[in-house]
């Protein structure tokens, strides 16, 4: 079965930013100044981008060989919108980290969409959340954000690769070998 959910969790801000934020029902204006990417017109915006969003789903889409029984890690998973892409595309757990209080309406949409058996959100720091798993498989990350500009997480998402992603140093544990077969039945004795 499905591991638990990990418990939620301060997910990945910009350096120098605290990580503990208001839930998104709890947000004043105040909190959405200092916290813009709470707010879901940004997310809002950038989910209405078709193309954007289209290659996003079409590359998870056309390389599922790729994602089939893999952890996949999203670094600033907004509305979980890429999670659910991975989760679609055959990876066995998805696990999306998210600074911002967008997160705790990322999980309503994880579970509307009935993803919540392989998609768990995390509110809080890449560089300070505990993830349910050793290591990962995949990272996925729109990094980028307005122009290569406003976010700019890339950072963030080699952090996450340095600590989190099974490398060529750090290959993942092998599967167990097969058990042994039973030896084949004596033959039958001649009439």
């Amino acid at each position: 079965g499905a591991a638990a959910p990990p418990k939620n969790r301060p997910v990945s801000c910009p350096p120098g930013e605290s990580s503990a934020k208001p839930s998104a029902e709890e947000m004043t204006s105040k909190d959405y100044y200092f916290d813009s990417y709470a707010h879901f017109g940004i997310h809002e915006e950038m989910l209405k981008d078709e193309v954007r969003t289209l290659t996003y789903r079409n590359s998870m889409f056309h390389n599922r060989h790729l994602f089939k029984d893999k952890v996949v890690l999203d670094v600033g998973s907004g509305t979980g919108i890429l999670c659910m892409f991975a989760a679609k595309a055959g990876a066995r757990r998805v696990i999306g980290i998210e600074c911002s209080s967008i997160s705790d309406y990322a999980v309503k949409i994880v579970k509307a969409n009935k993803l919540d058996h392989v998609v768990s959100i995390i509110k809080g720091k890449v560089e300070e959340v505990e993830l349910p798993v050793e290591k990962v498989d995949i990272i996925i990350s729109e990094w980028m954000g307005y122009c290569l500009f406003y976010e700019s997480m890339l950072n963030t998402v080699i952090y996450a690769r340095d600590k989190c992603i099974w490398g060529f140093w750090d290959p993942p544990p092998p599967t167990p070998p097969p058990p042994p077969r039973a030896p084949p039945p004596p033959p039958l004795p001649s009439p």
